[in-house]
């Protein structure tokens, strides 16, 4: 089965500029062609451009969060997979986001390795 074009495109969505730095660098330099933006606003513009293989949201932003985010990406009809990370996780939280599709949920602070498995498994199809 061939590559989708984006098969290796993540978008991040991280309001923090020094974790966003850190989560693009982390997958860049695993070969990933990521992109990182400090609004919901700005990820949702770049997905309707470059579709991404998936989505790697924090929980809190600015101006909204990572849940409605991928509510937001899912009604424009993107499906693929998504990750959300949380400095402030619950079992309600763990709900709602699984609820809202998202594959893998990730406390803060976040063990990097983990975090580049679930992405390689995810936009493999793995699970």
């Amino acid at each position: 089965m061939p590559e989708r074009p984006n098969a290796r495109r993540i978008l991040i969505v991280e309001d923090d500029p020094g974790a966003r730095r850190s989560l693009l660098l982390l997958l860049t330099g695993r070969g990933f062609d990521a992109a990182a933006f400090p609004t919901a606003a700005q990820g949702l513009a770049d997905a309707a451009m470059h579709p991404p293989a998936c989505l790697v949201a924090d929980y809190r932003l600015a101006e909204t969060d990572g849940i409605a985010l991928l509510q937001a990406m899912r009604v424009s009809g993107w499906m693929d997979p998504a990750i959300l990370i949380s400095a402030h996780s619950s079992p309600k939280l763990a709900d709602r986001a699984t609820a809202a599709g998202f594959a893998v949920i990730f406390d803060k602070p976040l063990r990097e390795h983990a975090l580049v498995d679930a992405v390689q498994r995810l936009v493999r199809g793995d699970g």
